[in-house]
């Protein structure tokens, strides 16, 4: 619960070039993603030898395969005969993979297993030579990571404070309840900045200001990495019912966390406390989950944390939603927006769902499936809008006040990456 010190970062505008030029792509492309750690998928999908997943960021493709050994392995999602993709984006079980080009096969650890008539190429096919390129591959808790940098920093160097603080969440006791891609007609960094502040909840979410603090959210910026608090079941100071309970957090608070709204009498200040009390000792045993590492604050507020450079989480304590912020391969006016819904049940059977994409759509913008809900949708509507507003004349870059401070700090992460001091 520490605060950071705050960082002097000045106040100059960030340029919009950043988010709608094909020139700054293609320099993340080269200086920022192959340097950085990717959050590339989940431990529980890899559980069985053979079982493997892909990570697609730009034009990379990353093949992640459990082993017999029981370790995690990553490699280059390409045959080295011709360049065929050899498996397709998703999730799967396999005890080789064979490419649909030539029929050239390998096996789960990477090695060329058998190439068709190996005998005809004069220079030979050296499996050692020809094995599927490896990528670095390490864990955190319940998610594979990969660096495309053979000669990155360790994960848990580059992770920083981050286990520290989100180890007592237990993600590997939490299920997956949906998983969703939309495609969507911005810059990735336009996502990533909607999500790294409260000061847009009044614009965008004045439906949700009776139930959080928009204006004291706290901020907290680290070396790559960044966090806010934003307090729940709490009405806005720019809500009429600031300082009392009201209706909203009566019906979805309480209720939520097993406590009957009309046996409850206690005032505004009483119910935080309530909910945190509930969580332990109704909710925990209901879900088979202890949550005795979490302090109140934790059981009840949004601890919404950014790993640089384009993931972010907000953890609810019970349950979490994980966004995914990823590039088109060729287009800065486009990104992928993955969403997980998370919930801690770490006793219970909870079918895996399947991933869905959705392509760019209106509809789609305004109603997101899966448990984001109204809140996604107001986001996402936004995000278009955004982008488009990027490349008008009248328009020079951003301008960034104190509540904006995270957006600040990822950019100043960025400049390490792009001028290369990073």
């Amino acid at each position: 619960m520490e605060r950071a010190p705050v960082p002097d970062l000045g106040n100059a505008p960030i340029p919009k070039s950043r988010y709608t030029s094909r020139e700054y792509k293609e320099l993340e492309d080269t200086r920022l993603w192959p340097k950085v750690w990717h959050l590339a998928g989940f431990v529980s999908d890899l559980a069985e030898p053979g079982q493997y997943l892909t990570y697609e960021i730009g034009r990379e493709s990353v093949l992640v395969i459990k082993q017999e050994s029981g370790e995690i392995a990553a490699f280059h999602n390409v045959c080295t005969h011709r360049g065929n993709r050899l498996v397709e984006p998703g999730r799967g079980r396999a005890g080789s993979f064979t490419c649909l080009f030539h029929a050239w096969r390998f096996g789960v650890d990477g090695s060329l297993e058998h190439a068709l008539d190996a005998e005809t190429f004069p220079q030979g096919c050296p499996s050692d030579d020809l094995a599927l390129r490896p990528v670095r591959c390490e864990t955190w808790g319940a998610f594979v990571f990969v660096n495309l940098d053979p000669e990155a920093e360790p994960l848990s160097a580059y992770l920083e404070n981050i286990p520290e603080h989100l180890d007592p969440y237990h993600f590997e006791e939490m299920k997956i309840l949906n998983e969703y891609t939309i495609e969507v007609p911005c810059n990735w960094k336009t996502s990533m900045d909607a999500f790294h502040e409260s000061y847009h909840i009044f614009g965008t979410h004045p439906d949700t200001l009776d139930v959080n603090d928009d204006v004291g959210c706290v901020y907290d910026c680290y070396g790559l990495h960044s966090r806010m608090i934003l307090q729940l079941a709490v009405a806005s100071p720019r809500h009429p019912s600031h300082g009392k309970l009201n209706d909203t957090i009566r019906e979805h608070f309480l209720a939520t966390a097993g406590i009957d709204p009309e046996k409850f009498t206690g005032g505004a200040l009483d119910v935080r406390p309530a909910i945190a009390k509930a969580v332990r000792e109704i909710q925990g045993p209901l879900m088979g989950a202890d949550f005795s590492e979490l302090n109140d604050a934790q059981l009840v507020d949004d601890f919404h944390y950014s790993i640089f450079p384009n993931i972010t989480f907000n953890i609810f304590g019970r349950s979490a939603w994980l966004f995914r912020h990823r590039p088109h391969a060729t287009d800065p006016d486009v990104m992928y927006f993955d969403f997980f819904n998370l919930v801690r049940l770490p006793a219970a059977d909870v079918p895996r769902p399947e991933a869905v994409f959705h392509e760019a759509s209106d509809d789609l913008l305004l109603d997101p499936v899966g448990g984001g809900g109204e809140l996604l949708a107001q986001d996402t509507y936004n995000l278009p809008r955004i982008q488009q507003g990027m490349h008008s004349s009248g328009f020079d870059g951003l301008h960034l006040g104190d509540q904006e401070i995270r957006i600040r700090h990822f950019h100043h992460n960025l400049d390490r990456y792009i001028e290369g001091v990073a």
